[in-house]
């Protein structure tokens, strides 16, 4: 599969996922199949792993290979323990210990990836291909972990979170996708 291929399905999936989670009324059960555990989060850490090796095998993008998999792999582990555990947000250790993690993954990443992008962007003339999204997707993801530390204990203020996250990486995707050349 292509990088525009990739980017154009990671984008849909992820529109598709906050559009669901922002509009739709909250059936309890479609809630819980895609987001407490963890299918769209796999999911999209899967297409993720996808993403990460089509920019390796792109060459104006593959200075990104890196900070794209590590947020491959954390999606794709978030996935895993939520699927493992559907009901871990009901228990109390077990929900400090995973929003307390996911947090930290979060912030960490969001900032690494945002010191990355900026160090590494013009290390070329014309600047590094993919620059502008990757820092987009680090804001956004510094973001959500910031915003997860300071309240959303109430699964309404989750989902709605989880939801703008998704719509706004999603879009990202999406217009990065559409604007690529078909690589």
């Amino acid at each position: 599969m292509n990088l525009r291929s990739v980017l154009l399905l990671r984008g849909a999936l992820s529109v598709l996922f906050a559009l669901y989670l922002i509009v739709a009324p909250a059936s309890a059960q479609l809630q819980h199949l895609l987001g407490r555990n963890g299918l769209f989060s796999l999911a999209d850490g899967l297409i993720g792993l996808a993403l990460a090796f089509a920019l390796n095998r792109y060459a104006p993008g593959k200075w990104l290979f890196a900070l794209a998999l590590a947020d491959a792999l954390m999606r794709v582990g978030t996935g895993v323990v939520a699927f493992a555990y559907p009901n871990l947000q009901d228990r109390i250790v077990g929900a400090v210990a995973f929003f307390g993690s996911l947090i930290t993954v979060c912030i960490a990443l969001g900032v690494v990836g945002l010191v990355y992008v900026l160090m590494n962007r013009g290390a070329s003339s014309e600047g590094r291909a993919g620059a502008l999204p990757a820092l987009i997707v680090s804001a956004c993801t510094l973001l959500f972990g910031v915003a997860l530390m300071f309240g959303f204990s109430i699964e309404d203020g989750r989902r709605m979170l989880v939801g703008l996250f998704a719509l706004a990486t999603g879009l990202t995707f999406l217009v990065t996708g559409l604007r690529l050349k078909r690589a």
